[in-house]
């Protein structure tokens, strides 16, 4: 019987990939996103065996790509033998910033909302469909005062900022929680819409709950309701007005 020969490629045609041959490089790529989303937490969770465990991958397999990560300098290992974020990541993390428009105006409100409130003041976006992350604070001046939680993933289901990412405001269009995310912990947050209409942002004051009084509440949530609708304005958000002068802290 003769054998079946191969079908002929046409001279500068690209070859047809073998079946399975994109599967393992797909996979392998994808493990190694899933390890670098593992570097965000406490040093006791970005050791080896525990960055392994987190993303249910062996320890050799870990290893290897890890290995690799950190030759391309996206990933580095710091003097206790944790792994971190690498500086290459770091940069590709600032232009991603940076060419974000709501980043870069977000800075005067926030300031104006931590001067006036007297506490921190916040950016958030979505992450995913369950969480969001804080891109940029202003903290708050005094002593006890709300911890960094930038770059952390954060509930939205838990979250002020979570409540006003999927657009839940009250009437003066802002939303609060006590106890939020960690306890002890008060927010007070309002959506920052874009030019196609949706949300794609949250600005907030967080601060310790002893300090934070329904008037306060009341008071800081207009605040941030304002600064979201100036910050939408700005993004050309149809319907958004750009609200008078921040009111200053009696």
């Amino acid at each position: 019987m003769a054998k079946k020969q191969a079908p002929l490629l046409t001279p500068g045609a690209p070859a047809r990939p073998q079946p399975g041959a994109e599967r393992l490089p797909v996979r392998a790529i994808k493990r190694a996103f899933d390890l670098l989303a593992a570097l965000d937490g406490p040093p006791a969770t970005r050791t080896l065996s525990a960055i392994a465990r987190n993303v249910d991958l062996p320890i050799s397999t870990a290893a290897r790509i890890l290995a690799t990560l950190e030759q391309t300098g996206l990933v580095r290992r710091e003097f206790g033998g944790q792994y971190a974020p690498g500086i290459r990541l770091l940069q590709i993390g600032l232009s991603a910033l940076k060419a974000t428009n709501v980043y870069e105006l977000s800075e005067p409100h926030l300031r104006h909302l931590s001067e006036a409130s007297g506490e921190t003041a916040n950016l958030a976006v979505r992450a995913d469909a369950a969480n969001a992350i804080y891109l940029r604070q202003v903290v708050s001046d005094n002593p006890v005062h709300h911890a960094s939680w930038l770059g952390l993933l954060l509930p939205i289901n838990k979250t002020a900022v979570g409540d006003a990412l999927a657009g839940k405001t009250n009437a003066q269009g802002y939303f609060a929680r006590r106890d939020t995310f960690a306890a002890g912990v008060t927010a007070v947050a309002a959506p920052v819409y874009g030019a196609g209409g949706g949300v794609v942002a949250a600005f907030s004051i967080t601060g310790p709950s002893f300090r934070m009084s329904e008037r306060d509440l009341k008071r800081f949530g207009i605040m941030v309701s304002a600064q979201a609708r100036a910050a939408s304005a700005e993004l050309g958000a149809p319907n958004a007005t750009t609200p008078p002068a921040i009111v200053r802290p009696v």
